[in-house]
């Protein structure tokens, strides 16, 4: 069983979104919100008592902790329902 899609089908069972956005249509700050609730990524950071600790940041660049490594950054983002993101 087949459920049409605009420009095409898709397949059924999948959740049909009520509103589909271009994405190329998106303002920059749009654009950097999508997923703003749910990504995270780390960064190197310096403690308060000048140790080398870890920075955890949301999709948008703000800054949500600062801990002692990334083992215990990673934990915290998984332990949140966000996923950690590996920036290149």
């Amino acid at each position: 069983m087949k459920s049409s899609m605009q420009g095409g089908y898709m397949p059924a069972g999948l959740p049909q979104a009520e509103h589909v956005a271009d994405v190329r249509q998106l303002s920059d700050m749009q654009f950097r919100s999508l997923g703003l609730s749910k990504v995270a990524y780390t960064r190197p950071a310096t403690l308060e008592d000048g140790e080398e600790g870890c920075a955890i940041y949301a999709a948008d660049g703000s800054l949500l902790a600062v801990v002692d490594d990334m083992e215990t950054a990673w934990g915290a983002i998984v332990q949140n329902d966000m996923v950690p993101a590996s920036l290149q």
